[in-house]
């Protein structure tokens, strides 16, 4: 009797796999047959790949000339390390060139050859919806282990136009009224549910008004002081991470020692 139990139970087991296994088949069918499997494509084999670091010139070859940068030359200098509106001013700050430059003299200056930016004003967001500041002064390039001074004005700053070298934070004074707005649409908002909850009730769905009249009268308080708070409020700051890419313009001909 033992026995014929244990082949019966055997028996289920082996038909319950089989059963599971056409499932999975079956549904792998569906599927194919819905979304087109064998069309999509493959999936990466890695993560998309970040911006390089050009790789900073240590070796150096002397000859004692000077060479010249035309006027007009971009450069694409990538930062060193992080910026903000929090670093103060005459602090120097580090890039390294991201693409060559050829002078008057058939000399390539290199990618990775290091300048330096004099930080000349800075201040944190102020009211009025004023935001932060930094002022970048390009003013140093390394070339073979010399350092030059050079003539340059900040052109572009993480993609954005620059004037002046002045990186300004994002002014918020209009984004700071429609916040300071947030109480009075919330209130009125709430009232509006008040009222609608009230005038399902046959009896006193008159009063569904009160609540109405009472947002209405809040919204419109909040609307007339937001201009005056939001005068109070701050802009945005700048943080610009090391990797951020800048764009110089060399100002008149500039030469260098190398």
């Amino acid at each position: 009797m033992k026995k014929l139990i244990t082949v019966i139970l055997l028996f289920l087991l082996n038909i319950q796999t089989i059963l599971a296994a056409e499932y999975d088949v079956s549904i792998d069918t569906d599927i194919r047959k819905q979304y087109n499997v064998d069309e999509l494509p493959a999936l990466p084999k890695s993560a998309p790949s970040k911006a390089v670091m050009p790789k900073e010139i240590k070796q150096y070859n002397i000859t004692g000339k000077s060479y010249t940068i035309k006027s007009g030359t971009k450069v694409t200098l990538i930062s060193k390390g992080d910026i903000s509106n929090w670093t103060p001013s005459g602090v120097k700050l580090s890039f390294l060139s991201q693409n060559s430059i050829l002078t008057k003299e058939g000399i390539i200056i290199p990618a990775g050859t290091l300048f330096k930016a004099t930080v000349t004003d800075s201040h944190l967001p102020q009211i009025t919806g004023n935001g932060g500041l930094i002022e970048l002064k390009f003013n140093e390039i390394y070339f073979n282990g010399i350092m030059s001074i050079i003539t340059t004005k900040l052109s572009e700053a993480n993609s954005k136009k620059i004037f002046r070298n002045d990186i300004k934070g994002k002014r918020k004074y209009w984004a700071n009224c429609a916040k300071a707005m947030t109480p009075g649409t919330k209130t009125l908002k709430i009232m509006k549910n008040a009222g609608k909850d009230i005038a399902s009730f046959p009896v006193i769905n008159i009063l569904s008004l009160v609540p109405l009249a009472l947002g209405g009268a809040i919204y419109i308080v909040n609307a007339a002081t937001a201009p005056f708070i939001s005068v109070f409020m701050k802009g945005g700051n700048i943080r610009l991470p090391a990797g951020t890419a800048f764009i110089i313009t060399i100002s008149g001909d500039n030469k260098i020692n190398g």
